[in-house]
C-alpha cells in the first residue's frame, strides 16, 4: 500500500493514477474508509417515491438502505435492517404504511420508529428503538445520504461548492425532470474506471462510432471550471445531430446543441440535455466490480412509450459499448507492463485531473509521506 499511495504523491503532472489503484483491493478498503463511509452517495430520483409510503432498497458497500417518502415534503433513507436480529425488514420497491420484518414481524412505521415488537415486553425494549436514520440531502431531484453522521453537504462548505454547477446548469431544471425507468446492473470494472470513461470525452468518436461520434463528437467538446465538489463537460452537437424540439423554455439556443456532462464527487455522473437527463449512481462491490443504478429521466411528462423505449435503447447501447471496453481495460490495468500515462488536452481529459486531485485530496497522499495513511 505504502508503494501505491508513493507512486501518486510522486506521478508526474498530467498523467494518471497508477494501474494498481484500480486492482488492488487493499487500495479499495482505503476508499471505503475515506470515501464511501465519509462522502454523499445518490441514491436515486426523489419522483422515483412519489407518493408517501412509496419505497425502494439499495445496498451501499454492503449496508442495507431503505429509502422512502416518510411524508408529502420528506424523503428519508433508514438502515433496512431490524433492530431484533439484523433482518431486512423490506426488499425491493413498493408502498407500505408501515415496514413488517419478514423474520419475527417486528414493525416500523415509515419514520423508522419501532411500531410493534409481538410477544416481547416493552420493557426490554429501548425506548428510542428505532431503524437509523441516515443524513440525507436531496439536491435537483437526486437524493443523497452519507453513512457518516457528521457530513457536510457541499453547498454548506465554503470551498466545496456545487454553487457554479447550479448556475452552469440552472436552465435545465434537472429537479422538474420526470424519473421514467432505472435499472441496477453490475459491471465487471473499477468504479473509478467507470467515472472517468464517463466523464472523459476523448473516448466518444473512438467507443462510440455509431451511438454518439456524429452527435457528440470528441472535437466539440468542452471542458467547465469545476471546484473540489465536481468536474463538468460541454458536449456540443454537430451540425447534423437531429433538433430537440421538446425542451424548457429557459434554454437558450446553444443549450439546446449540447449535452452536459459532470460527476459529483466521489461517484454520481450524470448527462443532461434538452429532453433527458440519464444518471449513474456507483457503488463499489469489489475491486474490479461496481454496482451501477442508472436511471433516465424525461422533459416531457407525457413521453409515448415508443419514444421512451427508444432513448432508453439508445442508453442501453452506449452503455454496452463502454461496459465492453471498461471489461477489457480492467485485464489490461492488472498488467505489470501498464503505466500511468499522460491525459490529453483539458478539452478532453482535464475532467480526469480534477478527478484524481480530489481522490488524492481526499485519501490524504503527501509526497513521500504516506505513514499517517
Amino acid at each position: 500500500m505504502k508503494a501505491i499511495l508513493k507512486d501518486i504523491a510522486n506521478r508526474q503532472q498530467g498523467h494518471g493514477l497508477p494501474p494498481a489503484c484500480y486492482t488492488k483491493s487493499k487500495f479499495l478498503r482505503l476508499e471505503t474508509r475515506k470515501l464511501f463511509r465519509s462522502e454523499w452517495h445518490c441514491l436515486g430520483r426523489e419522483d422515483e417515491v412519489p407518493e408517501v409510503g412509496d419505497y425502494f432498497t439499495i445496498d451501499l458497500i454492503s449496508e442495507p438502505l431503505l429509502v422512502v417518502r416518510e411524508s408529502k415534503e420528506i424523503v428519508s433513507v433508514l438502515s433496512n435492517v431490524c433492530r431484533h436480529r439484523g433482518m431486512p425488514v423490506a426488499s425491493g420497491s413498493g408502498n407500505t404504511k408501515r415496514f413488517l420484518c419478514p423474520y419475527h414481524a417486528w414493525s416500523y412505521k415509515l419514520s423508522g420508529e419501532l411500531r410493534n415488537a409481538p410477544l416481547v415486553a416493552k420493557e426490554s425494549i429501548d425506548k428510542n428503538c428505532r431503524l437509523p436514520l441516515l443524513k440525507t440531502h436531496c439536491w435537483q431531484g437526486f437524493i443523497f445520504a452519507s453513512l457518516d453522521a457528521h457530513a457536510i453537504w457541499p453547498e454548506d462548505h465554503e470551498t466545496n461548492t456545487l454553487m457554479p454547477l447550479e448556475k452552469h446548469l440552472s436552465n435545465y431544471h434537472m429537479s422538474k425532470m420526470h424519473h421514467a425507468v432505472s435499472f441496477v446492473e453490475t459491471w465487471e470494472c473499477n468504479w473509478k474506471s467507470l467515472v472517468e470513461n464517463f466523464m472523459d470525452g476523448y473516448h466518444l468518436s473512438v467507443v462510440h462510432p455509431q451511438t454518439l461520434h456524429h452527435l457528440t463528437p470528441t472535437r466539440l467538446c468542452k471542458k467547465i471550471s469545476g471546484t473540489a465538489a465536481f468536474t463538468a463537460y460541454t458536449a456540443n452537437y454537430a451540425n447534423s445531430a437531429p433538433p430537440r424540439n421538446n425542451h424548457h423554455p429557459d434554454l437558450s439556443f446553444e443549450q439546446v446543441k449540447q449535452s452536459q456532462l459532470f460527476c459529483i464527487f466521489p461517484s454520481l455522473i450524470v448527462s443532461v440535455s434538452a429532453d433527458t437527463l440519464v444518471y449513474f449512481a456507483l457503488h463499489p462491490v469489489s475491486v474490479g466490480q461496481v454496482s451501477v443504478k442508472w436511471g433516465v429521466c424525461t422533459y416531457e411528462s407525457d413521453l409515448g412509450k415508443n419514444e421512451l423505449a427508444a432513448r432508453v435503447e439508445k442508453w442501453k447501447k452506449i452503455n454496452a459499448e463502454d461496459h465492453d471496453i471498461l471489461k477489457r481495460l480492467q485485464v489490461g490495468l492488472r498488467s505489470k507492463n501498464s503505466v500511468a500515462g499522460p491525459l490529453a488536452a483539458d478539452d478532453f481529459e482535464g475532467t480526469l485531473h480534477d478527478f484524481h486531485a480530489y481522490l488524492v485530496n481526499k485519501l490524504g497522499v503527501v509526497a513521500n509521506d504516506p505513514q499517517h495513511l
